[in-house]
């Protein structure tokens, strides 16, 4: 009996921190760069990039209280292949792309629409939700690895996230991401 206590007491005790983080997390002026909510007007056409190029960006220090930084003001398109998809903790699709010549991996992330994001922008976060569960299915916690990877083209803007107590598949080793993703193409 005293180890389902012990049991319940780890679970509950994890789940209460989960919930604190990430309502501290989701409050931040991070959360608002991420989902658009510091009103960035986007510029309409995207710069073509590789993820050697955003693999070779300095990091910056970056931690919650960090508003958009110069450098996530650029809107990119970056092509390579969907290995992983999961739907994250705080809603939104956690996708890793990868380059098929370097196999250099880089996370891009599609917020939740239901997020306090502008709702000029929400419409797009569902299409490109869309175009996933299209290519690869509708993905959970635990994620998918297709046995054949898409080629996709991502369309989002340049972000930088914090470094992470786990890192977490297709990190970028400058913390370098494309969040949020506006639009996702599937290429042949």
């Amino acid at each position: 009996m005293n180890i389902l206590k012990a049991l319940f007491l780890v679970v509950a005790g994890g789940a209460t921190l989960l919930g604190v983080e990430l309502s501290e997390h989701t409050h931040s002026p991070r959360w608002n760069v991420k989902t658009l909510a510091d009103s960035l007007i986007v510029a309409e056409s995207p710069v073509p990039t590789t993820i050697d190029e955003q693999y070779a960006l300095p990091m910056p220090d970056v931690g919650e209280s960090v508003k958009r930084l110069p450098s996530e003001r650029t809107l990119y398109s970056l092509e390579g292949r969907l290995v992983e998809v999961k739907k994250e903790f705080d809603g939104d699709y956690h996708l890793v792309i990868q380059d098929p010549k370097t196999e250099l991996k880089i996370v891009a992330e599609i917020p939740d629409g239901s997020s306090k994001a502008p709702e000029q922008y929400k419409s797009d976060f569902a299409e490109a939700r869309k175009m996933i569960d299209q290519l690869v299915g509708k993905p959970g916690m635990l994620g998918i690895k297709p046995k054949v990877p898409p080629r996709i083209e991502v369309t989002g803007l340049g972000f930088f996230d914090e470094p992470h107590m786990f890192t977490p598949e297709g990190m970028a080793p400058n913390c370098r991401e494309i969040h949020p993703v506006l639009k996702v193409r599937a290429l042949s």
